[in-house]
């Protein structure tokens, strides 16, 4: 049977604009900023709703020009707000993606997109096809009959409504032609169509259940009593209006035929290239374009030991491919390896069975180049072996340059670069359920095109570096950071398995108390990890007063909200308890449970190239967010002790960092001297600010809120919040503030100017955080991007020196053999494994190397605290 699906574009692009504007982050953009999160939107739904059987397809949209249904009220569809640059910046794109696509799209000049859907949707049915309507407008509802199905959006296109004259029926108990006269009756706000003022659906079927059309009943407006038949007397004449804009138009001149609309094959390489400049790579991946194994890139299979003593040399670029993200655990499918010209793959146990090899990769003096040196050597470890000499690092280098790219697949970043012959992995090894390796002739090519790829890069990467003046940090933090990053995490934390069942237990026990309690205290039971549910609880069931919806419409319950609640109600600080507790469960004792090692231990990933800030992240499981401000939170940190009898934690944390980061950035002279003369900066600053030599605790809390604040460019509303004052006192207070340090003032001002000309800011070593946000044209983005602006060269600077810290300490510990092992950074922290044997030693040289690390205005200086475990670290 021919199927022809029909469209309604505008209703899908709005639906895919509004679905991500409103997330909380920044708007979808590809590299050269252009706007795409309505695209993204807009694709992901036109890809699913095609993955149907059809004959012919089309997409309809509106266009600017005015229709009759405007000529005949000019209130119609008035009052809509403009549509947001940000959106109508994406139409063309639309239209783009659709012509790649080879799907035509139709608008017509006077009339909506309803009329053409409506038009083809009554001339396909007559022909025999069968029809299927996609929009989240109710209006084609009229359309439906015995051949035409509307499918109403209302979640994507994962939650449709699909109607057909018996579910129509089913829903409104009403015959599908009288869908008009319905809406005639109620009229619609989002048209502006003024229906009968007072009738509301349920009171329009009654009408029409009865007298079955409008026409029936104005004919019978004197029998029908009271306030209604008042307002359908009153109202005939809009109520008439209103069914002649509601109604769509079936004999639009259109200047095409059915064969225009027949399925047709994509423009897969122009589809592709699109793609690719939207910075949309997974639905590429979608694609599933055959892997073509005949070209002419040539991959040498190594099969015996003896070829390694004549292939092996300096400078080649090397690849290792794991089979799954997490390095610790997961199997090696074999080594790419290029000098440029013959690529070669080399099987797992061939390579690591050849003593040539062996020695190669472990030679510090042979210079190599690869991606990820860090998974590449921790990989390594695992099985015994060691990677030594890498000179270049591809996901580095690229991170340095494109932080957001480094995020992404191998052929993205390759593509960044204009690199082109690299397949995604998800096209070679598939993905979920269907992952697996395919034929060694595929696999085997595509390891080897890696390794070509990293040597062909290398140049014009470290090109690229010296140009931005990134080529020391590659060099001198970086690359040798990799390497401590890769024996931190090879080294692991031990667990204490026997407190985490005591706290499991234990916080099991607590959970399930508080359940009970919550139960009682409400007098039913019910999901109380479910939103819905716990809204209908609190606002119907107890009447207590909801304060915040949420987008959907939905009552909140977040933690805000029930802060406001916490004393109407003593079932609110229950819930607080629970979500706490639970959290605490399922994301850390069950989380550090599940990733415990043989070895007792838990082996982190630092994800060295995600960060904007350049900041260190914990991964699998993340041993950075342990939260720290409840005692049930502390008490996680019992859990990790020393491997070793007779060893000890020992921690050094930098004191006031960021603070010490903007005296020397901004030359701050009263910042600067307080810290050089030791002084307690928050009790300086309250002194300066409040004009006496007696500082109240209050007085310092301020102080001190306004001290930190001003790093994340804070603004009175905020500090107001956090000093509990009103923010005309707060600005008083930050104004006062920036007249005593005028130089902040001055810095802040010359950073966000910088910023805006240049588009990225700096840290003391030279790490860019590009801040596109600056362009927007929506000004809280903009603001966002001014206190981005202000923040990220001090964030990122504090997290340059922990890095130069951790490197210096690393080295003193290998030059002079140590037995202490560095084992985690947290933010401005590192904790340390240290012998009892070295413990006074440590605890002297830690400090000293970390307030060493880069010299400036300021003092560098750090706490140093020791313990049995990660909980006795103050």
């Amino acid at each position: 049977m021919q199927k022809l699906i029909l469209i309604d574009g505008n209703s899908l692009f709005f639906r895919a604009y509004y679905a991500t504007a409103y997330t909380g982050g920044e708007l979808m953009k590809n590299k050269q900023g252009v706007y795409t999160n309505a695209l993204f939107g807009f694709i992901n739904m036109v890809d699913k709703i095609l993955q149907q059987p059809y004959s012919h397809v089309l997409v309809a949209f509106d266009t600017k020009e005015k229709t009759k249904r405007h000529e005949a009220f000019d209130d119609y569809k008035a009052g809509r707000p403009p549509m947001p640059q940000e959106m109508a910046q994406q139409i063309p794109l639309i239209h783009q993606y659709l012509k790649e696509l080879n799907i035509k799209d139709e608008s017509l000049a006077g009339y909506e997109a309803d009329d053409i859907i409506g038009t083809l949707s009554k001339e396909a049915a007559d022909l025999g096809y069968e029809v299927a309507v996609y929009s989240s407008d109710r209006d084609l509802l009229q359309l439906i009959n015995d051949k035409v199905t509307i499918h109403l959006l209302k979640k994507g296109v994962t939650d449709i409504e699909d109607l057909t004259p018996k579910t129509f029926f089913e829903k409104y108990g009403l015959h599908h032609s009288q869908m008009i006269d319905l809406k005639a009756l109620m009229g619609d706000p989002s048209d502006n169509i003024p229906g009968v003022p007072g009738v509301g659906e349920k009171t329009a079927v009654k009408l029409l259940q009865q007298y079955e059309t409008l026409e029936n009943i104005l004919q019978n407006k004197d029998q029908i009593s009271g306030k209604l038949g008042e307002r359908i007397r009153e109202n005939e004449d809009k109520a008439i209006l209103s069914k002649m804009l509601a109604t769509i138009d079936l004999n639009v001149p259109l200047d095409f035929n059915f064969h225009d609309l027949e399925r047709k094959q994509m423009n897969y390489e122009g589809l592709v290239n699109f793609y690719n400049e939207m910075d949309l790579h997974v639905f590429i991946k979608k694609l599933n374009k055959p892997v073509e194994t005949k070209d002419d890139f040539i991959t040498k299979i190594i099969t015996d030991h003896d070829q390694f003593s004549t292939i092996l040399k300096p400078n080649m670029a090397i690849h290792i491919e794991l089979a799954d993200f997490n390095y610790h655990t997961s199997d090696i499918i074999g080594f790419g390896l290029s000098d440029g010209e013959t690529n070669y793959f080399i099987p797992k146990d061939i390579g690591l069975a050849s003593i040539d090899f062996q020695l190669y990769l472990s030679d510090p003096s042979i210079p190599k180049l690869t991606y990820d040196q860090k998974a590449f050597r921790t990989a390594l470890k695992w099985l015994g072996y060691d990677l030594q000499g890498v000179t270049f690092d591809l996901l580095l280098s690229s991170y340095l340059i494109h932080q957001k790219i480094a995020k992404e697949d191998f052929k993205v970043i390759c593509m960044a670069f204009d690199y082109e012959d690299i397949e995604y992995d998800e096209l070679i090894y598939g993905k979920g359920a269907k992952k697996g390796l395919p034929e060694l002739s595929i696999y085997s090519r595509h390891v080897a095109k890696k390794a070509k790829a990293i040597f062909s890069l290398q140049p014009l990467l470290i090109e690229k570096l010296k140009t931005l003046e990134l080529y020391d940090l590659f060099t001198n933090i970086e690359m040798p950071l990799a390497i401590v990053l890769s024996d931190m995490e090879y080294s692991g934390i031990s667990v204490d398995q026997n407190e985490l069942k005591q706290q499991k237990t234990n916080l099991k026990n607590r959970i399930d108390t508080l359940e009970h309690q919550i139960y009682e205290s409400v007098g039913k039971k019910f999901n109380i990890g479910s939103p819905k549910q716990l809204a209908e609880i609190l606002f119907v069931d107890l009447g207590l007063d909801p304060s915040k919806k949420t987008k959907t419409k939905n009552l909140s319950t977040n933690v805000d909200v029930l802060n406001t609640l916490i004393d109407k109600h003593p079932v609110i600080p229950m819930i607080l308890d629970y979500r706490q507790l639970t959290k605490l469960y399922s994301t850390y004792i069950e989380g550090i449970e599940q990733s415990i090692f043989a070895d007792g231990k838990v082996h982190t990933i630092f994800a060295q190239a995600l960060t904007a800030t350049g900041r260190l992240s914990s991964l699998e499981p993340n041993l950075q967010n342990i939260p720290i401000r409840t005692e049930e939170g502390r008490q996680i940190r019992k859990l990790f002790v020393p491997s070793k009898p007779n060893h000890y934690f020992v921690s050094a944390d930098y004191s006031q960092i960021e603070l010490r980061v903007l005296a020397d950035m901004a030359n701050v002279a009263g910042l600067i001297d307080a810290f050089n003369k030791k002084e307690d900066i928050h009790t300086r600053t309250a002194k300066e600010v409040f004009g006496s030599e007696t500082v109240t605790p209050e007085e310092r809390r301020k102080a001190k809120a306004v001290n930190f604040g001003i790093i994340y460019g804070i603004g009175a509303w905020s500090l107001a919040e956090d000093i509990h004052t009103t923010p005309r006192d707060a600005q008083a207070f930050i104004d006062k503030y920036l007249s005593i340090y005028p130089e902040i003032k001055t810095y802040m001002e010359q950073t966000v100017d910088n910023a805006v000309k240049q588009g990225y800011v700096k840290t003391i070593l030279n790490r860019r955080r590009y801040i596109g946000e600056l362009e927007s044209p929506i000004y809280a983005v903009r603001e966002f991007g001014k206190r981005t602006a202000m923040n990220a060269p001090i964030q990122g600077s504090a997290a340059d020196i922990i890095k130069k810290a951790m490197i210096d300490l690393h080295a003193y510990i290998y030059k002079n053999k140590k037995k202490s092992r560095i084992l985690l950074q947290v933010h401005d922290e590192l904790v340390l494994e240290v012998p009892e044997s070295e413990l006074v030693e440590m605890q002297k040289v830690v400090p000293e190397i970390m307030s060493k690390a880069i010299h400036l205005k300021v003092a560098l200086e750090s706490s140093c605290d020791t313990g049995k475990n990660w909980y006795e670290l103050k």
